[in-house]
């Protein structure tokens, strides 16, 4: 019994992830917070992520070692996400540290937290200003230093790949500057499978210089990649298509869709609307589009320079013009010829032709010619 429900519990956590994928980041200001007027300021303008925190010269309580920001990865933006342990994963990212002075220690670089009995424990893979250092520790993951040297405002690029290994071993290889670890394991296998989670990011840590209001520090991770993939909010793209004078179920008609930059393609859609027409483009990464629309013996239309920043985009509408029943974005003669071939026809005759039903009653009719001679000569967007 008690094996079963561990097995539910582990298809329960992994049926949520296969819903809850990364495309996000979330910010946690002052995880440690020993210096509270501090000057912090993040911004997330994915792929790139900057943590900083200026005039650390201590608040007069104690303690007064340092503060810590940190970013994880996310499904949402607001809840960090955790990720089962049997799931792969590479994390990488360009990082620049700059720290004004560089001694006290500025830090920054890797981070993440594996579920624990009490809680959770924590890695850091990081850089420093002041040792110089390359390193990564923490319970329970492995220790290791690569042979490099760090200095203030220098670009390193890091990385961590996560992965339970073919001796059931989970694993962790360091990357930096193109060289990489060992696949090292992590310690206390038994420990860490008991909460079956972890959530990777990155995170700047500052110390204290009291008497310093000029002490501060900053650190750029940019080029973010989740398993390879340059990491990018998405946001959606929704509005109300009308197709004109179609008295058919509109739910059922599909519709093209090209989202195009520079007058080209970069992603292709069928969508359905509902019975009212609304429609929606899930997943779209920030940029300009041009948003172009045909369906089946309607013209095409084009919606141009939809911008999509930091939020949905609502309200990209468009109005089809139908009659074109040969499929070349015109209404012509030849649109007449095939509608004097179906003339008469219903589904299942020998000279039925869908496109050729204007309308939609599932008849090709006086109305459907009438139809085509209101938008003759019409021409659509291209």
């Amino acid at each position: 019994m008690k094996r079963f429900v561990f097995l539910l519990a582990l298809c329960l956590t992994l049926s949520a992830w296969a819903q809850a994928q990364v495309n996000d980041v979330v910010i946690l200001d002052r995880v440690f917070n020993d210096d509270s007027d501090s000057i912090s300021n993040h911004v997330k303008n994915l792929p790139t992520v900057i943590l900083s925190d200026t005039k650390l010269d201590g608040d007069g309580r104690a303690p007064e070692f340092a503060n810590r920001h940190v970013w994880f990865v996310s499904a949402d933006g607001v809840n960090p996400l955790q990720i089962p342990l049997d799931v792969e994963w590479t994390l990488e990212y360009d990082l620049t540290l700059t720290g004004n002075p560089v001694t006290p220690r500025k830090e920054a670089g890797g981070f993440a937290r594996i579920g624990m009995p009490w809680g959770y424990s924590e890695l850091q893979f990081m850089v420093n200003t002041d040792a110089h250092e390359v390193v990564a520790f923490g319970y329970p993951f492995p220790f290791y230093r690569f042979d490099l040297s760090y200095n203030s405002g220098d670009t390193i690029r890091l990385g961590i790949h996560f992965f339970k290994d073919t001796d059931g071993k989970y694993k962790v290889i360091y990357m930096a500057n193109g060289l990489t670890s060992p696949a090292i394991a992590l310690s206390d296998q038994s420990i860490i499978v008991q909460k079956n989670w972890i959530t990777p990011g990155g995170y700047l840590q500052v110390n204290i210089q009291t008497g310093n209001p000029n002490n501060g520090g900053i650190a750029v991770f940019d080029n973010i990649r989740w398993n390879g993939v340059l990491l990018r909010r998405a946001f959606a793209i929704s509005g109300n298509i009308q197709l004109r004078d179609y008295g058919g179920d509109v739910s059922q008609v599909p519709i093209g869709a090209e989202l195009r930059q520079g007058g080209v393609p970069v992603r292709t859609e069928t969508l359905f609307t509902d019975s009212d027409g609304n429609y929606t483009i899930p997943d779209v990464t920030a940029g300009t589009y041009d948003v172009a629309f045909k369906a089946s013996h309607w013209l095409r239309v084009v919606v141009p320079n939809v911008t999509v920043v930091d939020s949905d985009v609502t309200g990209v509408d468009a109005s089809l013009t139908n009659g074109d029943i040969d499929g070349d974005n015109e209404v012509t003669l030849f649109d007449f010829g095939q509608l004097v071939a179906a003339f008469g026809s219903m589904p299942g005759d020998s000279n039925w032709n869908p496109d050729a039903d204007l309308d939609g009653d599932e008849e090709v009719t006086l109305f459907d010619f009438g139809v085509l001679v209101r938008n003759f000569g019409a021409i659509g967007d291209e």
